[in-house]
C-alpha cells in the first residue's frame, strides 16, 4: 500500500512540473524591438518579405555592435590627425560634442532611433509594387525566379535572367551579366567609407532587419511606376532611393548596366550623409548643402560620369566629336589614361553658385561640371584639414550656412591646431620692419603673395577657388602640363 502511495505522489509531482513548464511565459514574446536590438541583430528576411524564392540563408556572422567608449572615440580622432597635444584632442572632441560619455550615448541613441524608424516603416509602396510584379507568372516566365544575395549592410533582390541588349537578344544569367557581387560589394564599401569619413563607424549600423535593400529593375514599366514624375538631373539619375525604408531601386538597361556599382555607391553615400545629419540635428528633415553631399558621394563612389537613365554623361563634345555612352565606355577601357574628360576653363561654374546651389542643373554636361567641381572642392577641404573638415561638417548638418561653418568651424579650428599667432601689434610690426632692409621686405612680400593661404577665410577661398581648385580640372591646365613636360624633356636632351 505504501509503495502504491509513493508511486501516486511521484506521478502527481511529475504532472505538476509538466504543467508549470507548459504554462511558463514564452521569452521575447513581445513583437516590438528596442532600437539597439534592431541595429545589432543579424536576422535574415523571410520568404514573406521578398517572395518564396528570395529567402536568404543566414551565412553572415553577427557583427558585435555596442556603445563606443570615450577611449574608442579618442582613438578615431588620433587616426584622423596624429601628433597633436592632449589639449588639442580634447578641443576637437568638445567641438564634435563627443567629449563625455553622456554625449556619446546621446548620439548612439539617435542612430538607434533611425534604425527603429526604418524597422517600423517596413517596405515602401514602391517595393510592394515591385514584388507584386516580379512574383507574377508572366514576369517569371520571361525572367525566371527572384534571387537574393546578402552583404554586410545590404540585401540585393534581382531576377534570375536578364537581357541587356535589344528585346530579341538572348537572356543571360543576371548575376554574371551585371556583376551582382560587385554591386553589393561597392554598396558595402560606400557605406563603410562614408561612415569613416564622418567618424561615425561606431554609431551607424545597417544590419539584420534594418539592412539596406537593393532592388534591380530591368522592366521599363516597373521603373516608371517606381520613379513617379519626370526624371530630374542628378549624378545618380538611374537610382531611386526611398530614404525612410533604406531602399534603392537600380535601373538596368543597355546604357546603364555597367554603371550600376558606382551609381549605387553614390546613392548609398548620400543616404549615410542624410542619416548623419538627422542624428546630430534637432531638425527632423535636415539638409546638408547640395555641393557638399554631391562632392562627398562623388569622391567615395568613384563615379567617372553622371549616370542618367539613358546612360553616362560627361562633356557634350571632345575634339569635335560627340561624347556618347560608347565613347565613355571606350574611355573606361583605357588603362592609365584619362577616364574623366576635362572641363573648359570658360565654362566653369562660379564658386558662389556651387556653394549656394539648392538643386542640380537640368542637362547632363552641366550636372557633370557641378559634380566634378563639388568633388574637387570637398576633397581640397578634406585633405587640408581632416579634423577641421569634421567640425565644419557637423555645423553644416546642424543647419549652419557654409560661410559660418567654414569660418567658425574649419578656419577657426585649423588656426588653433596649427598654432597660428594672433595679429601682432603695430609696435611689434614696426620694430620688425626697422630691422630689415627694403630689399628683404620686398622679397618677403613676394613670398607671401606666392604662398597666400587659400583657406585663411571665406573671402580667400572664394577668390582663389577657380585657379587653385577648379582650374586643374580643365583642358587648359592639361595643355599647360604637357607643354611643361615637353620643355623639361628638351632641357634633359640638351644636357646630354
Amino acid at each position: 500500500m505504501n509503495s502504491l502511495f509513493k508511486i501516486f505522489l511521484v506521478s502527481i509531482a511529475s504532472l505538476l512540473f509538466s504543467l508549470a513548464a507548459y504554462s511558463k511565459p514564452a521569452q521575447n514574446s513581445d513583437t516590438s524591438m528596442d532600437a539597439q536590438t534592431v541595429a545589432a541583430t543579424n536576422v535574415q528576411d523571410t520568404a514573406e518579405d521578398t517572395g518564396d524564392e528570395a529567402a536568404v540563408e543566414d551565412n553572415t556572422p553577427a557583427k558585435k555592435f555596442s556603445l563606443p567608449s570615450l577611449k574608442n572615440i579618442a582613438a578615431d580622432i588620433k587616426e584622423k590627425q596624429g601628433s597633436l597635444s592632449r589639449k588639442d584632442y580634447m578641443l576637437c572632441l568638445k567641438l564634435l560634442k563627443l567629449d563625455n560619455e553622456n554625449d556619446i550615448k546621446r548620439l548612439f541613441d539617435k542612430f538607434r532611433e533611425n534604425d527603429k524608424s526604418v524597422y517600423s516603416a517596413k517596405k515602401s509602396l514602391a517595393a510592394d509594387k515591385y514584388l507584386k510584379v516580379v512574383k507574377s507568372k508572366s514576369f517569371r516566365k520571361n525572367h525566371g525566379k527572384i534571387k537574393t544575395e546578402k552583404g554586410e549592410h545590404f540585401t540585393i533582390i534581382f531576377p534570375e535572367f536578364i537581357s541587356v541588349g535589344k528585346k530579341s537578344a538572348p537572356k543571360k544569367n543576371t548575376a554574371d551579366t551585371i556583376a551582382i557581387s560587385e554591386i553589393l560589394s561597392k554598396a558595402d564599401s560606400a557605406f563603410d567609407e562614408t561612415a569613416r569619413l564622418l567618424m561615425i563607424q561606431n554609431f551607424i549600423n545597417w544590419a539584420g532587419k534594418v539592412q539596406g535593400k537593393i532592388y534591380i529593375v530591368t522592366d521599363p514599366d516597373i521603373w516608371r511606376n517606381i520613379r513617379s514624375g519626370t526624371a530630374k538631373g542628378r549624378p545618380d539619375q538611374m537610382i531611386v532611393t526611398k530614404d525612410k525604408n533604406r531602399e534603392f531601386f537600380v535601373l538596368i538597361n543597355p546604357d546603364t548596366f555597367d554603371s550600376a556599382p558606382d551609381a549605387l555607391a553614390y546613392s548609398v553615400s548620400q543616404l549615410v550623409l542624410k542619416e548623419y545629419a538627422k542624428a546630430v540635428s534637432r531638425n527632423s528633415n535636415p539638409k546638408l548643402p547640395l555641393f557638399f553631399q554631391a562632392g562627398v558621394a562623388f569622391n567615395i563612389s568613384g563615379l567617372d560620369s553622371v549616370i542618367f537613365e539613358d546612360g553616362p554623361k560627361q562633356v557634350k563634345k571632345w575634339k569635335n566629336e560627340l561624347v556618347d555612352t560608347k565613347a565613355i565606355r571606350g574611355l573606361r577601357k583605357r588603362s592609365g589614361e584619362i577616364k574623366q574628360l576635362p572641363l573648359s576653363k570658360n565654362s566653369l561654374i562660379k564658386f558662389q553658385k556651387i556653394v549656394t546651389a539648392t538643386s542640380f542643373p537640368k542637362h547632363g554636361e552641366d550636372v557633370y561640371y557641378f559634380a566634378r567641381q563639388s568633388a574637387a572642392l570637398v576633397k581640397y577641404l578634406q585633405e587640408n584639414g581632416q579634423l577641421p573638415f569634421l567640425v565644419m561638417t557637423r555645423m553644416l548638418a546642424k543647419g549652419e550656412s557654409f560661410s559660418k561653418a567654414f569660418e567658425d568651424g574649419y578656419v577657426g579650428l585649423r588656426d588653433k591646431l596649427s598654432g597660428k599667432d594672433k595679429k601682432k601689434s603695430k609696435k611689434d610690426k614696426k620694430s620688425k620692419k626697422d630691422r630689415k632692409s627694403k630689399k628683404d621686405r620686398k622679397k618677403e612680400k613676394e613670398k607671401e603673395k606666392d604662398a597666400k593661404d587659400t583657406l585663411a577665410g571665406l573671402k580667400e577661398l572664394a577668390n582663389q577657388a577657380k585657379e587653385v581648385i577648379f582650374f586643374p580640372l580643365t583642358t587648359e591646365y592639361l595643355k599647360g602640363e604637357m607643354m611643361e613636360k615637353k620643355k623639361e624633356s628638351k632641357k634633359k636632351k640638351r644636357r646630354r
